[in-house]
């Protein structure tokens, strides 16, 4: 376990503890919070030994084998082979500043959302994945280059990739900023970086938190125990703009869950009622830059 007695990213000694989850099972269980940058982070945090453990067989964990997500997943990857460019780009907005193709990679692609869009736009597919499980699962969908493992260990050459996607990794990842360097030196020169995580600035969170604080209560941790880092929206938009990166589009989104999977999930009607409420709100966003 590492203990944090700085921020991670800014370094300051400004730090409070933020939310604890000791009900749930996961890599962390306490969260702190930078009073200078909002950065929230996992302290103590899991090491590289533990995270890899955790991510070897993460498709098979409890929460995706009652959501039945492969399934739901295959169902998509379908209907998205049916879709028109327009449609595309309407339903995955980060799509919309790019006109052309090219390289693509999916930076911890999971079961291949991404590489359903890229694949129908006609982008020649490469994703780095921990998980082989995941990593059978699209390789059967795709014609796709995989790299097993972290996007550091890739060791892609420089100006590689003309569109960088990353969906909900960086919050997992140990160190980001790290990761916002090497996706700048892989891609190249105009390309596109679209990034998406969670928002520990939306309403949600906030009023979640304010509401325990009320009740001197100490907030329990609402969003996956898994999550090293969550960025408020100011947060992620400077460290983009560290990197010398052109910022094109940041938004805000739902968890965009339809009702009907929610129905079929097999999970306690506890869990459900909060996935419902979570759906209302816009707890994720989507930033896009350009190299």
């Amino acid at each position: 376990m590492i203990i944090h007695k700085h921020c991670p990213v800014c370094t300051s000694t400004n730090i409070v503890g933020d939310a604890i989850d000791l009900h749930r099972f996961g890599p962390h269980i306490s969260r702190a919070r930078c009073k200078s940058c909002g950065l929230i982070f996992a302290n103590p945090m899991a090491d590289a030994d533990d995270l890899n453990k955790y991510y070897n067989d993460y498709y098979e964990k409890d929460i995706y084998q009652s959501t039945d997500y492969k399934n739901i997943i295959k169902d998509e990857i379908l209907k998205i082979g049916n879709l028109t460019e327009s449609e595309i780009k309407k339903a995955a907005p980060y799509f919309s500043i790019y006109n052309d193709t090219g390289k693509f990679l999916d930076v911890g692609c999971g079961l291949g959302m991404g590489l359903a869009y890229a694949s129908r736009l006609g982008f020649e597919l490469y994703a780095t994945e921990y998980d082989q499980g995941a990593i059978d699962f699209v390789k059967s969908h795709f014609p796709v280059n995989v790299h097993k493992g972290d996007l550091a260990t890739a060791n892609f050459p420089d100006n590689y990739f003309d569109f960088i996607h990353m969906s909900h990794v960086i919050e997992h990842v140990l160190d980001p900023v790290a990761y916002f360097a090497e996706m700048k030196r892989i891609l190249k020169p105009g390309g596109t970086l679209a990034i998406g995580t969670p928002d520990m600035s939306s309403l949600l969170y906030k009023s979640y938190k304010w509401l325990n604080h009320l009740q001197l209560k100490v907030p329990r941790i609402i969003d996956g125990l898994e999550h090293t880092y969550i960025f408020p929206k100011g947060l992620l938009a400077d460290l983009i703009k560290q990197q010398g990166l052109t910022i094109k589009l940041h938004y805000s989104h739902t968890l965009g869950e339809k009702y009907s999977n929610l129905i079929k999930y097999k999970m306690p009607i506890k869990k459900k009622v909060s996935r419902v409420v979570q759906n209302f709100f816009k707890i994720n966003q989507w930033i896009v830059c350009v190299k």
